[in-house]
């Protein structure tokens, strides 16, 4: 992994408890807001290498990634999207109702973009119900 700049500074403050995405569900707001500032000055931080499901102990952790996105400018959300769409893949995950939300609020056609390359990749995968919380998506 790239050690310098930015990508080092998140790297240690994932290192503290009160940073720690993957195992603390209660994660403070300015914390939050300060990961969302590392990741917004730095354009090469790969947002689906840190956001990573199987990096979490739970799915409510999963809710720190979406409370970062929420934090960033919109053109920093919209590279978070493949971690959103990634999010609608089961209707019962307890972030889909929130990753729904953000998804709505963004620009329509960049979205709409990423709805039918997504749509294409659940269609490949055969997967029935990301295949309908895409198309719910679509539909709002």
């Amino acid at each position: 992994m790239y050690q310098s700049g930015q990508y080092f500074q998140i790297d240690e403050l994932l290192k503290k408890r009160e940073y720690d995405i993957y195992n603390n569900d209660h994660i403070r707001d300015k914390e939050i807001m300060e990961l969302a500032e590392v990741i917004s000055a730095d354009k090469s931080i790969d947002l689906k290498e840190y956001f990573d499901f199987l990096k979490a102990s739970s799915k409510f952790c999963w809710f720190n990634y979406l409370k970062i996105i929420e934090k960033l400018p919109e053109e920093d959300k919209i590279r978070g999207i493949s971690v959103l769409f990634e999010l609608l893949q089961d209707y019962n995950w307890p972030t889909f109702q929130k990753t729904m939300e953000i998804l709505e609020k963004l620009d329509k056609n960049v979205v709409e973009t990423y709805i039918n390359q997504y749509l294409a990749q659940a269609q490949e995968e055969d997967d029935e119900e990301w295949i309908s919380n895409i198309q719910l998506l679509a539909k709002n």
